[in-house]
């Protein structure tokens, strides 16, 4: 009972549940096997998926120089004066 579940259920709509009954055991295991298959490789592919973006994520990220740095938190050159306030 189970196997005619999994097939109907796992077969993607390419099976219904009067074929799937019907059908010889023999064929009913085959067809169990087939999608156990691709189910695995699927899930083999997303693993390796998976292990690409981790390792492109683990990267440092790229430095800023420290003159750069020094620079962003430097005061400006410049000298500022206030404006006289407008009567």
């Amino acid at each position: 009972m189970t196997e005619v579940f999994d097939l109907v259920y796992h077969g993607g709509g390419g099976f219904n549940y009067t074929e799937v009954w019907n059908m010889d055991i023999s064929k009913r295991k085959f067809n169990i096997k087939k999608i156990k298959d691709h189910l695995e490789r699927l899930q083999e592919a997303q693993n390796d998926n998976d292990k690409v973006l981790t390792e492109n994520s683990d990267k440092p990220k790229m430095q800023i120089p420290d003159a750069v740095k020094q620079n962003i938190q430097s005061k400006p050159s410049y000298v500022t004066s206030k404006a006289k306030p407008k009567a």
